[in-house]
């Protein structure tokens, strides 16, 4: 799986002052639900791009892969 989850600010960039002012404790964990969030819709997108194969044609699906990159 992953390795160390990076601070909030270096996955959003500048933080709004709501968000900043924050005890670190809690940035960490927002930082890390969003870093498994992102793995999640990353998951869930492939296998959305894998299924969606099964509507092109047997013989084609290998170039469709090689031109969407999959």
């Amino acid at each position: 799986m992953a390795g160390p989850t990076r601070p909030l600010d270096e996955q959003l960039g500048p933080l709004p002052d709501g968000i900043a002012t924050l005890p670190h404790e809690q940035r960490q964990e927002l930082a890390e639900a969003l870093r498994a969030a992102r793995e999640r819709q990353a998951a869930e997108l492939a296998t959305a791009a894998e299924e969606s194969l099964k509507y092109v044609p047997a013989l084609l699906r290998g170039a469709v892969r090689k031109a969407v990159g999959l």
